[in-house]
């Protein structure tokens, strides 16, 4: 009877102590871990805050030039004061502009960042470059992003305040977290810490598994000097370091040490009350033992609503008791966790289903696993319904609607998007989808894509808004200005009564400046024709040599204030079907061009070459080029290079577009700064036209 009563109680007892023991090691473990990922989410949220609002002063920059790029730097430093710096350099990583924060004294001299090494990754990778610096004493965190073409923008930031943020502080007694870069140099860590624990934080086991490991973890492992510790790592993948938090483990350990002690002593008294007692308590021991390793087991398997209700009146309830405040400690930390889930999962419901933007998440068989309000209604789907699960392309009834949600999902262009219209309940809008894959944070995994459904009915609106009004101004101001400068004509052949040299000049210039801004109205008009769809051609056979001699005859004039040198350069007559009229406002517009920008003795050369299908022309100066980041530019509407002041209105390339385009050719600038610039067109041979004027090329018989 005694060997049944204590041998069951020790047996119980041991268990019940490693249960607990593991218990709170578990729980000590998961705390070490918990603050590795609070302090690790708390550093990528402060980079990917910096990080959007870096992208925010690129893209803002691109459309401005360079004394309004100085202005926003200068202006977006004063509202970040962790922004030491920010400034844009050359390809060969000299800085051309920069600006400094009003917070830190000196530092305006431009310059050469060409052997930084983040520079030189940049220059390799084409991606943004993070390089974290210790200088003078202050930790800073510096960014490269490329900007334009070949370009690159450099910014950095003071680390003292968003670390302060992360609240680093030691753990418990002898317990710190550390944050290492991606070499294992120590990044920072708390104040009151020794240097000397951390100055080996990149040789420790720990270090070594976290800074190559995708996801979060724990492990025991010892130092250089064979001393024990508890550890927990999450990693930081945007500067491939990781958060390090470090215990010894004699410390860590210390309670559940103690309570192993205290549950000896404690079984110990029961086994000896046991001896003593053994005839009594033989009865009532097979009850409480079973029901105590029953729970035991539950909470062993992660089920901690269970509790044992022992009613004698003896050390076993003791025990039990003390186990069930365990298991309701275990209880209370694991729904702490639950609840944390929980809520940041409803934020994000929350968040996504109050923009204004539609927005669906399907998985990888493109079954629907979210969409909110807006992306219901722009579907046609119900408001109230439940689609998650279900195939979203079967869920689409508007058959357009349908056939741009494939072409989006499809698509293997970067940034690709597409446009349609939706008839809504109370409006007609417009709306552009595009695709984004959705990759895990910690693992480079295709989870799913994001389809958007970004409303830009009020962009197409203002931009139609300006359009009219430009539009109607312009074609308002040419009656005037045809009849000023025939008044002008007028009054030069002296037909109302003779004038002098002095009044013969500024007649001249009156004239000029109405033919010229005669012109630009013309252009605007023309343009506004175009988009209209109201530019026919009226194709008939044309000598290209002859239109090129005709115009340069024309404009020589305008050059002979500048000495300027026109050569044509064409082997034999080329006759091709065109429009005469906008074949000649095609070279008038390029020579016109490459006037302006040409220096005086400089000179301008017309070429025309005949290939099989095609006829090939170029207009060539030899002027200062075209910079590289115009190249494509330059053809838009109202666009011109920065710094040259050689005045227009920037339609002239416009139109020029325009009429290759209804030629079914196509132009484009060869330049090289300092060597001039090449405006080259094509217009394809046996161009024709039908019944309603759209215009096709003929295939040869035979």
């Amino acid at each position: 009877m005694l060997a049944i009563s204590v041998i069951p109680l020790s047996l119980l007892g041991w268990r019940l102590i490693n249960m607990g023991q593991l218990g709170v090691q578990t729980v000590i473990l998961e705390l070490h871990l918990n603050i590795a990922e609070k302090i690790a989410s708390g550093f990528r949220s402060r980079l990917s805050s910096t990080d959007s609002e870096l992208r925010f002063v690129l893209d803002a920059m691109s459309q401005m030039d360079w004394e309004n790029k100085q202005t926003l730097m200068a202006s977006f430093l004063q509202t970040d004061r962790d922004m030491l710096e920010m400034a844009v350099l050359s390809p060969e990583g000299q800085e051309v502009l920069k600006a400094i924060s009003p917070f830190v004294k000196g530092g305006g001299t431009l310059v050469s960042r060409g052997s930084e090494p983040g520079f030189k990754e940049l220059r390799e990778t084409g991606r943004r470059v993070l390089k974290f610096s210790l200088t003078s004493g202050a930790r800073k965190l510096i960014l490269y992003y490329p900007f334009g073409k070949q370009m690159a923008l450099r910014a950095e930031l003071d680390t003292a305040g968003f670390m302060n943020s992360l609240e680093l502080r030691k753990l418990g007694s002898g317990g710190f977290p550390v944050i290492l870069d991606s070499s294992g140099k120590v990044i920072e860590y708390p104040d009151d810490v020794d240097p000397e624990e951390v100055r080996d934080a990149g040789l420790w086991q720990i270090s070594k598994t976290a800074l190559t490991s995708l996801a979060s973890g724990s492990a025991e492992f010892k130092d250089s000097r064979g001393k024990k510790f508890l550890g927990a790592y999450s990693p930081i993948p945007e500067i491939g370091g990781a958060v390090i938090v470090r215990q010894p483990k004699e410390v860590a350990f210390r309670y559940a040490s103690f309570m192993r002690g205290q549950a000896l002593y404690l079984v110990l008294a029961f086994v000896l009350l046991a001896v003593a007692a053994a005839w009594l308590l033989s009865r009532n021991l097979s009850k409480p033992i079973t029901e105590l390793t029953g729970v035991a087991a539950g909470v062993a398997a992660g089920d901690f609503s269970r509790t044992v209700n022992v009613t004698t009146a003896d050390e076993l309830r003791d025990l039990a008791e003390t186990f069930n405040n365990m298991v309701r400690r275990l209880k209370t930390y694991s729904d702490m966790q639950v609840d944390r889930i929980i809520r940041e999962q409803k934020n994000t419901e929350a968040v996504l289903f109050s923009t204004e933007d539609g927005i669906v998440m399907v998985d990888r068989e493109r079954n629907i696993q979210l969409v909110n309000r807006r992306a219901r209604s722009v579907l046609g789907l119900s408001a109230d319904g439940q689609f998650e699960g279900k195939p979203l392309l079967e869920l689409i009834s508007d058959a357009k609607i349908k056939e741009i949600v494939v072409e989006v999902l499809n698509s293997k262009k970067e940034d690709f998007s597409s446009v349609f219209e939706v008839d809504l309940k109370q409006s007609r809008r417009f709306f552009k989808c595009f695709s984004r894959p959705i990759i895990a944070p910690d693992r480079a995994e295709k989870l799913g894509i994001l389809i958007a459904f970004y409303d830009i009915t009020l962009d197409r609106e203002l931009a139609r808004i300006k359009d009219e009004f430009l539009h109607s101004i312009t074609h308002d101001l040419r009656n005037p200005m045809g009849a000023i400068k025939g008044f002008v004509e007028f009054m030069l052949k002296e037909i109302p009564g003779p004038v002098n040299e002095s009044q013969r000049k500024m007649l001249l210039s009156i004239d000029r400046a109405s033919f010229r801004l005669l012109g630009m109205i013309n252009n605007i008009l023309d343009i506004a024709k175009v988009e209209a769809g109201k530019m026919e051609l009226k194709l008939v056979p044309v000598n290209i040599n002859e239109i090129g001699e005709r115009i340069i005859e024309l404009m020589a004039s305008l050059g002979q204030r500048k000495n300027i040198k026109f050569t044509l350069e064409a082997k034999s007559r080329i006759v091709l079907d065109a429009d005469m009229g906008l074949m000649e406002r095609m070279f008038t517009n390029l020579i016109g061009n490459a006037i302006k920008f040409t220096p005086d003795k400089g000179t301008i050369t017309l070429g025309i070459e005949e290939g099989a299908d095609q006829i090939t022309a170029f207009v060539q100066d030899t002027g200062d080029g075209v910079p590289l980041e115009y190249l494509d530019k330059i053809f838009e509407k109202f666009e011109q290079v920065k710094g040259q002041k050689a005045g227009g209105t920037g339609l002239g390339l416009t139109i020029c577009k325009y009429i290759s385009a209804a030629h079914l050719g196509r132009i484009w600038v060869e330049s090289e700064p300092g060597k001039g610039a090449k405006f080259v067109f094509t217009v394809p041979k046996n161009l024709a036209s039908d019944e309603n004027g759209k215009v096709y090329i003929k295939k040869e018989a035979g």
